[in-house]
């Protein structure tokens, strides 16, 4: 957040502190909201007071106080208070609205009817934006702003942003923030890579979970290759040009002589642990294995389902994926040292899985570093990525103090008739 430079604005700043304390613990007191914000009593007071008027928070009873106490706790109540969300995929288009507690409504999903040509693509963009639009006018939600969640690398030029992705390479041919602007221009834009919205609903997640946000958290996604989203300190971490996290392009076989499916440079990591390369070393080696129940062109859940099952083709894929995983992870760890790093979108969620991994771990690092190693399993399925874009909305307004603005204008309340 920006250094208050005023009176309102130190207001508004203590406000989206409140606002954003209370839309991370769904039940709390007044106590416990001025331990966690360091806002003295008399500021909460008053701030939930007028939140109370506004008819942004209510009284939920006796709940249990952080010291064991049970004391009067209140609850945020903005059900109606909304992100249009986008999640850009290689070949289709998923559209939602999430509200500022994280719950998706309304989710559509358009295969592209021509992807190749990149004005059909925005115009069914535009078509899944404008459906949920509908939707929110019918149902009289109050619309932040549109979030987009891009797939491949996103790269930053000032305000213009360029996927970059091979596997729908025409997607690059426009500023796509600059495409959702022209096509609607009255709405706040936002738009990030779809690894750092899944970051985010992570670090909301586990936060939730524990009462405790992590410092730090690494989430890897894993499909065609491997994306990641960092988050320090809450905030997303981007780097230079946006592309901070793509950790599948690490390089950790210099002597290979294959080359990336996506780049010329070889020997990267996604090349050998991610999902499809699972996929591929089941193409490749299932002639010798005759007694598989796989075949050259199965599915990943039908390869995960054979590993379960003790099929031996399957588990020495599996077990190689484990083993490159855990490689690459341990120079993540030397270079981040993340508190947290969580695994999904179509990583193996599997305790055979989870045990294989933590083993090579064990080789790979010292005793120091595995005494403290944190790594999770996502609890999302592809969800996590819509419901990381609404809370990147949020966070935005929070950031710059316009929630305060926005909640002010939309609650506000008609003049009574004489």
């Amino acid at each position: 957040m920006k250094l208050g430079s005023n009176i309102i604005d130190i207001q508004k700043k203590n406000r989206c502190i409140v606002l954003q304390t209370l839309m991370e613990h769904p039940k709390i007191s007044r106590v416990d909201l001025v331990r966690i914000t360091e806002l003295n009593k008399a500021t909460i007071t008053n701030i939930i007071r007028d939140f109370m008027e506004i008819g942004i928070v209510k009284e939920i009873g006796q709940i249990s106080s952080s010291s064991g106490r049970k004391v009067a706790g209140i609850s945020l109540c903005m059900e109606d208070v909304v992100s249009v969300i986008v999640c850009i995929r290689k070949d289709y288009v998923s559209a939602a609205v999430c509200t500022v507690q994280g719950v998706i409504e309304n989710q559509i999903k358009a295969v592209y009817k021509d992807d190749s040509d990149i004005q059909k693509i925005l115009k069914q963009y535009k078509e899944a934006v404008e459906k949920q639009l509908a939707y929110c006018r019918e149902k009289n939600l109050k619309v932040l702003g549109l979030s987009v969640a891009t797939l491949g690398w996103l790269f930053h030029e000032e305000d213009r942003y360029y996927i970059k992705a091979d596997a729908i390479e025409v997607l690059g041919q426009v500023d796509i923030k600059g495409a959702f602007k022209e096509m609607f221009p009255d709405m706040e834009i936002w738009v990030d890579h779809d690894a750092n919205m899944s970051a985010l609903a992570e670090w909301r997640r586990l936060g939730e979970k524990s009462e405790r946000m992590p410092e730090s958290l690494l989430s890897i996604v894993g499909g065609i290759g491997f994306g990641g989203g960092i988050i320090i300190r809450g905030e997303v971490f981007s780097g230079f040009n946006g592309i901070a996290g793509e950790v599948g392009h690490m390089g950790i076989n210099c002597l290979t002589r294959r080359r990336s499916k996506n780049s010329d440079f070889s020997g990267i990591w996604e090349d050998y642990a991610s999902p499809l390369s699972i996929q591929d070393n089941v193409r490749e080696n299932w002639m010798d294995y005759s007694d598989t129940v796989l075949a050259e062109d199965s599915s990943l859940e039908e390869i995960y389902e054979a590993y379960e099952a003790g099929d031996e083709l399957a588990e020495w894929v599996m077990k190689r994926a484990a083993r490159y995983l855990a490689y690459g992870l341990t120079g993540v760890i030397f270079i981040l040292n993340p508190e947290v790093i969580v695994l999904g979108d179509e990583i193996i969620r599997s305790k055979k899985f989870e045990k294989q991994l933590y083993s090579y771990m064990k080789r790979f690092l010292p005793a120091e570093l595995n005494k403290t190693l944190n790594i999770q399993f996502s609890e999302y399925d592809k969800n996590g990525i819509l419901i990381g874009a609404g809370f990147a909305m949020v966070k935005h307004y929070l950031r710059t103090y316009e929630m305060i603005d926005f909640i002010t204008e939309a609650y506000k309340k008609e003049p009574a008739s004489p």
